[in-house]
């Protein structure tokens, strides 16, 4: 049986709007904004931030510089060779009998002088040396480098730190803006409402013309509110984007994030937490570990410094100069007598670990007070933030119900207009209480150090 040509056409017209169906599925998936939890954030800040990358290099330099220190401990080896041409002769004068008498007759029997014509010439100097006393401030020496290792660890834990509370600033932001753009919405639906009623009541002649312009007014305005915080969102995007080292054309949604901490409910908690994670505090620890280190190398000083040497020389274009001369023993060097110096700066770096133990003190007190004062600011933040959202319900269902009267012709329009400005104005304050509340709480997770 032949196949007709209009269900071939049918077949044909089937798939094509099947591929178009699976093509714009796929378009529109590809299209759909990610949705940026606050882990995901602060994950692509750690792994992407700049600033926390040049942090990276410093302790990788401070990794190199202590692996160098540690090979001051091995055997060192010396290379000299020096090639010339002698300007002048070497003349080498032997006396009489300088070499002693063999059988009574003088060696050499007569004086003789040996003379090295100008010439070119070479010198080969070799040194192997182990240190052996200076072992100790090599080792001292090493374990002040491992402290500023530990120092640049602290320095680019400081830096993310730092990157993580500007991600959550701006997460923070972003959520306190999304919020106010939902309350706005609801407002402008309000008002659209609003409008819609009262054109309805102008065309049945029961407002005036004025009245009807006021409510378009409060809409104009409530629609030009909304686009602001639209563009406000739309930077702090940019602006996250920017810190996360990613495209900042990037589109993304943010999702809610629990508003209230275990240490909230316990200051001591967070007080524990704050010294054990601020970071000021550990480099405060490691700078009097380093001072310690530096003191002692200054009084390793005193010890002489002892080494175990082969040496080798040999000037052998030199005519009358032996060709191999080769020697091992100690090698002894110790600056006896330096009008004091040593016990000087020995005092001075000694003075320098009291300080730093001054500062180790001044700094825990410091990040007590921090923690404590952003610890009532966020309490504070949050009962005002309750106070504020407690007003704005009880405004949005009198909202509610007067315009519902007004609907009913059971309120004034001017009742309905007030009503509605009332909850705006409440709205408004909601949201400058949240945009507090998540200040703080990003200020009270820097004050306890959080990663």
């Amino acid at each position: 049986m032949a196949i007709r040509p209009y269900f071939i056409g049918a077949v044909v017209c089937c798939f094509l709007l099947a591929m178009a169906t699976v093509v714009s599925a796929r378009q529109g998936a590809a299209t759909q904004p990610e949705t940026l939890t606050l882990e995901r954030a602060l994950a692509l800040a750690q792994e992407n931030n700049l600033q926390i990358k040049i942090a990276v290099k410093e302790v990788e330099k401070a990794r190199d510089q202590l692996l160098a220190l540690r090979t001051n401990r091995l055997p060192q080896f010396d290379f000299y060779f020096l090639g010339s041409y002698l300007l002048t002769p070497i003349s080498i004068e032997f006396n009489q009998g300088a070499f002693g008498y063999v059988d009574g007759t003088p060696v050499p029997p007569e004086n003789k002088t040996i003379t090295t014509n100008p010439k070119p010439s070479a010198t080969i100097i070799a040194q192997v040396k182990q240190p052996l006393s200076q072992l100790y401030r090599i080792n001292l020496g090493i374990g002040e480098q491992a402290v500023s290792l530990k120092l640049q660890q602290e320095i680019l834990r400081s830096q993310k730190q730092s990157v993580t509370n500007s991600v959550k600033q701006t997460y923070y932001s972003l959520v306190q803006t999304g919020s106010g753009i939902e309350a706005m919405q609801e407002n402008v639906t309000a008002l659209e409402e609003l409008d819609r009623t009262t054109d309805q009541y102008l065309a049945q002649k029961a407002v005036l013309s004025y009245q009807s312009l006021g409510v378009k007014v409060q809409l104009a305005q409530a629609q030009a509110q909304l686009v602001t915080l639209q563009d406000t969102f739309a930077t702090q995007e940019e602006s996250l984007n920017s810190v996360l080292n990613r495209d900042v054309r990037t589109e993304f949604n943010v999702t809610a994030v629990p508003d209230e901490l275990p240490e909230e409910s316990d200051i001591s908690a967070a007080r524990t937490a704050a010294l054990q994670n601020r970071t000021e505090i550990r480099q405060a620890m490691l700078k009097i570990d380093q001072a310690n280190y530096d003191a002692r190398a200054e009084k390793a000083l005193y010890i002489p410094e002892v080494s175990a040497a082969f040496n080798y020389f040999s000037p052998f274009t030199i005519e009358g100069f032996p060709k191999n001369i080769a020697s091992a023993g100690f090698l002894v060097q110790w600056d006896v007598f330096d009008w004091g110096y040593k016990r000087h700066i020995l005092e001075q770096k000694r003075r320098t670990v009291d300080e730093t133990r001054l500062n180790l003190d001044q700094t825990q007190s410091q990040v007590i007070v921090d923690v404590d004062n952003q610890y009532r600011k966020l309490r504070e933040a949050r009962a005002n933030l309750r106070v504020a959202q407690l007003q704005r319900d009880a405004e949005k269902e009198k909202l509610r119900v007067v315009l519902e009267e007004y609907q009913q012709k059971a309120a004034l329009l001017s009742t309905a207009q007030q009503e509605q400005a009332t909850w705006a104005q409440t709205s408004a304050q909601y949201s400058q209480a949240l945009a507090a509340f998540w200040t703080a709480r990003a200020n009270f997770e820097k004050s306890m150090g959080q990663d």
